[in-house]
């Protein structure tokens, strides 16, 4: 059985438990209140017969029991900021991520605080005896979008998905080098969406800058993770690759036999690496985990156009609203 199995039992057994102890609590609460009821007004049987039944028309349910979903709502209307898990293969199967997969993307679950801005430069035209400047027109630029947004745990199921965001959003601030397929490739351009078609519908960006604050006020909740099968079997060979070029150094005349080991644990590192980027190899145990109960996020977000797009670009078009069916939204 796959760990995430185990830990998914272990949660559901955990909640189910919760869950009859919270309803225990609730009947003997209950019975005590319906006892006193029944000998204050002298009808002890039938107060204690309307135990089960709701007081003031509240909700039946077990609340302690309820999971959060963070999962995308199929309903057109849904209007919550979200950003897109970027199409690479690496992003898509990684086992740290798949909270995000399962939601859609990076949703904040709490109403953020955005700051976008617009801007069009005007360049002075320096007159002789004048006593107005004149400005001629240059050019307009669309300024970096800022996010903060909270980012409150209260379960393990919400720790993941605090993890699998931070972990997001700092790989979107890292380019493809080393030994990766993709070696050179800038970082992922991914879709900014929210508040509707006219605000952020399909908004390319790049990620510029993130921040949080493990705060030392906070309470920490520990979480089971997974991690790649894969980047372990790298992770080693790294080690292996290290500690060759360690012993070059030191022993005389073992150079030839470190070189091919080196060698060797490089050609490791590189097919784990690729085997990793299509989600093969499976998962290994992270360990646990602590996240903070209380945190905030901080985004920059900078709007990222190709030349060919602004080539196409249509004032007119953009006036009139023709822009929010395209697959990526002007601001």
């Amino acid at each position: 059985m796959a760990f995430g199995d185990n830990l998914l039992q272990t949660v559901t057994s955990a909640q189910s438990a919760i869950g009859a102890a919270a309803s225990a609590v609730n009947l003997a609460g209950n019975l005590s209140s319906a006892i006193s009821a029944g000998y204050n007004s002298g009808g002890v049987m039938s107060a204690i017969r309307s135990i089960d039944l709701p007081a003031a028309g509240e909700a039946i349910g077990d609340i302690t029991s309820a999971v959060a979903s963070f999962g995308g709502d199929s309903n057109s209307n849904d209007w919550r900021v979200r950003l897109s898990l970027p199409t690479w293969p690496s992003f898509r199967n990684s086992p740290v991520l798949s909270p995000l997969k399962d939601a859609g993307g990076l949703i904040f679950p709490y109403t953020p605080q955005i700051t976008m801005s617009s801007k069009a430069n005007y360049t002075t035209i320096p007159v002789t005896h004048q006593n107005h400047t004149f400005r001629a027109y240059q050019n307009s630029e669309h300024g970096e979008i800022s996010i903060t947004a909270p980012m409150n745990v209260e379960d393990p199921t919400q720790g993941l998905y605090w993890i699998a965001a931070v972990h997001y959003l700092r790989s979107l601030t890292k380019m493809f080098t080393g030994n990766d397929p993709k070696a050179g490739n800038p970082p992922p351009i991914v879709m900014l969406n929210g508040y509707g078609n006219y605000v952020f519908k399909n908004v390319p960006v790049v990620v510029t800058n993130f921040t949080t604050t493990l705060d030392a006020a906070s309470d920490y909740i520990g979480v089971n993770v997974v991690g790649s099968a894969a980047g372990a079997a790298a992770g080693v060979a790294d080690a292996i690759g290290g500690l060759a070029g360690s012993l070059g150094g030191a022993i005389p005349g073992i150079s030839g036999i470190t070189d091919t080991v080196s060698n060797l644990a490089g050609g490791i590192g590189q097919v784990a690496s690729l085997a990793g980027s299509f989600g093969i190899g499976g998962t290994t145990s992270g360990g646990v985990t602590h996240v903070p109960t209380k945190s905030s996020f901080t985004v920059q977000l900078q709007p990222m156009y190709s030349r060919n797009s602004m080539r196409n670009f249509s004032l007119d078009r953009f006036v009139q609203g023709g822009y929010i069916n395209n697959s990526f939204g002007y601001i």
